[in-house]
């Protein structure tokens, strides 16, 4: 099996690249590739080889209020986690396509992605448009055995998210909005993907895991 991994070097994208150690896989990340570069990541796609699964892992994202937040900013957040997803599949799925050979892509969105959050009006339009992405590719192109589906992860930590748990208080109050008491790990995310990628009746699915902390609220 033949994978490509974006944002492999930290977090979510590093546990994906070990998890498949054994298979052949080209990790990306941005000593590699710069995302936010459009016209870069097309040059890459066009001469990169087929592939039988991509693994959408790369992400960045503000803190800033909406109304302070700098155009170029939300530019950056979109290039990384929307703009350059979508020409990756683009790509892919041509080859794919010109190949009848199938495709399995695997997102790494977000809770983000289902309710609005403090400071972050750029990532979570991303993830909202990512998981709006993955339902379109998943329903346009089924039949011709290209599967899209996406993870939405809660809390877990990574590099990007290590300071709220450095944070005493901060790791508290987390702790105490998931109901299971606990926020995740990496493992808790890689495990989702091989499921979407073993299971070939999954398309077009989101697949929530994040503690329960999107099912309520403590009032």
């Amino acid at each position: 099996m033949k994978l490509l991994i974006t944002g492999a070097a930290s977090g979510i994208g590093r546990a994906c690249t070990e998890f498949y150690s054994s298979e052949d896989v080209t990790g990306i990340d941005r000593q590699d590739l710069d995302l936010n570069d459009c016209s870069a990541v097309s040059d890459y796609i066009d001469a990169c080889n087929d592939f039988d699964v991509m693994i959408y892992c790369a992400g960045i994202r503000e803190i800033e209020a909406p109304h302070r937040l700098s155009y170029q900013t939300w530019q950056n957040v979109l290039n990384v986690n929307l703009n350059a997803c979508f020409l990756f599949s683009q790509g892919l799925i041509k080859k794919a396509l010109s190949c009848r050979r199938p495709l399995t892509i695997v997102n790494i969105a977000s809770v983000s992605g289902f309710q609005a959050e403090s400071d972050r009006a750029a990532y979570v339009s991303s993830k909202y448009a990512m998981i709006g992405l993955t339902k379109q590719l998943a329903w346009q192109y089924g039949r011709e055995g290209i599967r899209v589906n996406a993870i939405a992860p809660g809390i877990v930590e990574t590099p990007l998210t290590r300071s709220y748990f450095e944070d005493e208080v901060s790791a508290e109050r987390i702790k105490s909005a998931i109901p299971l008491g606990y926020w995740g790990g990496t493992e808790n995310i890689v495990s989702l993907v091989d499921v979407c990628i073993t299971n070939n009746y999954i398309n077009g699915a989101v697949m929530v895991c994040d503690g329960g902390w999107t099912i309520g609220r403590n009032i």
